[in-house]
């Protein structure tokens, strides 16, 4: 009766797990949400779409017209996670193995956001998807366009944020 028990519990823990909704982005760092430390948050798609959201509209080297994204609002985010937090800087690492490290004073003031939908549609991994760190590309200088080309990490899974007491 017992091994009988035990495998049913397993097969409930699995039937469990394959109805649950993947993992697709995970924030490291000196958290504080609700009162409580955390060193890692992991965010479902459909958490991540619970939060404040924000939209651009922008052009950019990799596709021949402006595109419309929506995804999370990073600055709140962020806030709402590092609020007692000076940010210093990002570590963006992505399925593919790309990461860059980003100095977070440079790109905050232009409202980055995690698009996770581009002209309506969820962004799958062949476009880069599932979460793409969108700038509004096109109302930046050509300097900044240069500097900050690649901090647009697409296909982002990790996000590693430094931070130090204010």
């Amino acid at each position: 009766m017992r091994l009988l028990a035990g495998i049913l519990l397993l097969l409930l823990a699995q039937v469990t797990q394959a109805g649950t909704e993947p993992v697709i982005l995970s924030v490291y760092g000196d958290i504080q949400l609700d009162e409580n430390h955390y060193q890692r948050l992991d965010f479902t798609l459909s958490e991540l779409q619970a939060l404040t959201q924000a939209e651009v509209t922008t052009s950019h080297p990799w596709n021949t017209k402006a595109q419309h994204y929506r995804g999370v609002d990073l600055n709140a985010l962020f806030q709402q996670l590092f609020a007692q937090k000076h940010i210093t800087s990002l570590n963006l690492e992505a399925l593919n193995g790309f990461s860059v490290m980003l100095d977070w004073s440079k790109i905050n003031e232009f409202s980055p956001i995690l698009a996770w939908q581009e002209d309506g549609q969820l962004m799958s991994r062949r476009n880069k998807g599932p979460l793409w760190l969108v700038l509004p590309f096109d109302q930046m200088s050509k300097v900044k366009q240069a500097e900050f080309m690649h901090y647009m990490a697409w296909q982002l899974k990790v996000i590693r944020v430094y931070s130090e007491p204010e």
